[in-house]
């Protein structure tokens, strides 16, 4: 069968990533609400226990997920449609995959990850995990067709003249298309447990504690706590503080050193729901303290800290516009629109973008970033990130999850990476300027 989504991929990715990258802008009126072609029957037949951006069962995902398939609703990136419970979603592949996973709001293939964790391999695959890719299509999986795992059935959402649907493709093909697998993080497994699917958003906050070590803050996933976690190992027990609660409608959390002058290094965050960028101030990083900076965040990723490379004393930010690909530097404290600076195009081919430290010896800091089709990883050099300065120095990138720059952990002068294994969830140091694997030390687990 040949599936719909490849004629996308015949335009290039930053066109593709344009028109998801759009609809992130702002969230559809009921009114545009696409009419079911049948009637609701199936209202009645989805298990409803789950409230919008909880824990949701497998079952009620993939029927959450059938429920568009019986009402034919027929796809539409301009229009939206009702869930079970009435709540509206766009009408295209990732409003598909949101609606199913009961999200809080419409997000695109870009975001999905904010709320998933990737897996390692295809065979980890469950119903209800998603297969992605960021730059193109995201579709829901259902079930494999056989024991080999060489075909398995997906819901998805293909194109305009066609309605949601259940239908059958090959692993082959899903793997040739790009597409990773995905875990959405509130997920709940039968019977009535909840995986413990470890930590997310890992955040490098320099040092809040006083003890010469940065520290980093990350979020229980399973209960949207934030914790505070020591260097240099950042093991738990006394290591581990929860210092807030709610963190799970947040989303890029971004450490930005001390914006207010206290000493204390301080974080931005993006509003799940809204779209808003907050910023907190260390070390508690409590609601208390949150001031609102920006708007429309949402249509932006990839932002990584870079450090004062404007000269003004204050942290500055990079980040991605999903709708173009083109890369911006945002002065701080405010990050706001007046300060922003186009530096770059085409960053849409990158899936993860991290701050690292000055590990060219230049005086500037640098970023690292793994490239969505290949995993490798690439040393871009400050302050402007050309590609002119891009040096790969790394592969398989793309099996590491929660990627931070948590600064000089081994005291060798040069700033170190921290990562996370998204298939065993072991947390690794590896030690600048290479990051290669003969200097990455495990040293944390469950996370």
């Amino acid at each position: 069968m040949s599936m719909t989504f490849s004629t996308r991929r015949v335009a290039s990715a930053a066109a593709v990533a344009a028109s998801l990258g759009a609809l992130a802008l702002g969230g559809l009126s009921p009114a545009q609400a696409a009419s079911p072609a049948a009637a609701p029957a199936a209202v009645s037949a989805v298990t409803a226990t789950s409230t919008v951006g909880s824990q949701i069962t497998r079952q009620e995902i993939l029927e959450r997920a059938q429920f568009w398939v019986d009402n034919a609703v027929p796809y539409n990136q301009g229009a939206t449609a009702k869930d079970p419970q009435g709540r509206y979603y766009r009408t295209d592949c990732s409003g598909l995959v949101s609606m199913a996973w009961h999200l809080n709001t419409s997000a695109v293939t870009w975001t999905l990850p904010d709320y998933s964790t990737k897996l390692s391999s295809y065979d980890q695959l469950l119903p209800g995990d998603a297969l992605n890719n960021v730059n193109a299509h995201v579709v829901l999986f259902d079930k494999w067709v056989d024991s080999s795992h060489t075909e398995m059935w997906i819901y998805e959402h293909a194109r305009p003249g066609t309605n949601a649907r259940h239908i059958k493709v090959t692993r082959s093909y899903m793997q040739g298309e790009g597409m990773s697998a995905y875990r959405y993080n509130k997920v709940a497994e039968s019977p009535a447990t909840v995986k413990d699917t470890g930590m997310t958003d890992v955040t490098a906050v320099g040092d809040i504690t006083g003890d010469g070590v940065g520290d980093v803050i990350a979020v229980d996933s399973a209960t949207g706590d934030l914790y505070r976690y020591s260097g240099p190992n950042f093991t738990g027990g006394a290591a581990r503080v929860k210092i807030g609660t709610n963190w799970d409608t947040m989303g890029t959390i971004v450490g930005v050193g001390d914006q207010n002058g206290d000493g204390k290094g301080d974080i931005i965050a993006v509003e799940n729901s809204t779209g808003d960028l907050y910023r907190y101030y260390g070390p508690s990083y409590s609601g208390s303290n949150r001031v609102k900076v920006g708007t429309n965040w949402d249509s932006m990723h990839g932002i990584a800290s870079v450090g004062d490379i404007t000269g003004d004393g204050k942290g500055d930010i990079i980040a991605v516009e999903t709708a173009t690909g083109n890369l911006y530097r945002y002065s701080g404290p405010s990050y706001g629109g007046s300060t922003r600076v186009q530096i770059g195009t085409g960053w849409n081919i990158y899936s993860t973008i991290v701050g690292v430290g000055n590990i060219t010896g230049d005086g500037k800091a640098d970023i690292v970033a793994v490239e969505t089709s290949t995993g490798n990883l690439y040393r871009y050099s400050g302050p402007n990130f050309n590609g002119g300065t891009r040096v790969q120095i790394g592969t398989n990138w793309d099996s590491m999850i929660n990627l931070t720059g948590p600064g000089d952990l081994d005291k060798d002068g040069v700033p170190d990476l921290l990562a996370v294994n998204a298939s065993t969830g072991n947390l690794y140091r590896y030690s600048g300027p290479g990051f290669t694997g003969s200097s990455a030390v495990q040293i944390g687990v469950k996370w």
